[in-house]
């Protein structure tokens, strides 16, 4: 039997491609970012029952794309921001809270036990999104490294 090892430098890919990587990676995210962003959006509208809920849906945002400490690149899509509708009362204390819009996704997603059934939305989100987001990707890649010419 053959074995053989092949070491490519850190940079391979920018040295073939003559383009940067990260570079790459950002403007895909940033791009398909927003398809990610309407697909939660319309999924989660599906999931609301009541117009106390309709301020969720408006609140599902995109940020902008990242490097992470282990070098990968990621974006967040998620709920920002407070209800203003929901309140929380702490039992102990008796303080008020606002709740969280990205709490309030989460008991949408996964129900209350004994007060609100789950109504899963995003997994439903994320795979109608699946593959508008990698051709975006892919158009963004073919047209960074020319390969659309």
């Amino acid at each position: 039997m053959a074995a053989f090892e092949i070491d490519f430098p850190d940079d391979f890919l920018s040295d073939l491609l003559d383009t940067d990587f990260g570079e790459i990676a950002e403007e895909a995210l940033s791009e398909a970012a927003p398809v990610l962003e309407k697909s939660l959006r319309d999924s989660c509208a599906k999931a609301v029952e009541h117009e106390g809920d309709s301020e969720l849906v408006q609140s599902i945002k995109a940020g902008k794309p990242k490097k992470t400490k282990t070098d990968a690149y990621i974006v967040n899509v998620s709920p920002k921001g407070y209800s203003n509708v929901r309140i929380y009362h702490h039992k102990k204390t008796g303080r008020k809270y606002p709740v969280s819009n990205a709490l309030k996704a989460i008991w949408k997603e996964y129900g209350i036990p004994g007060r609100q059934p789950p109504r899963p939305f995003i997994a439903n989100a994320c795979n109608n999104a699946r593959n508008d987001v990698m051709s975006k990707m892919q158009e963004v890649y073919n047209r960074k490294v020319g390969a659309d010419k």
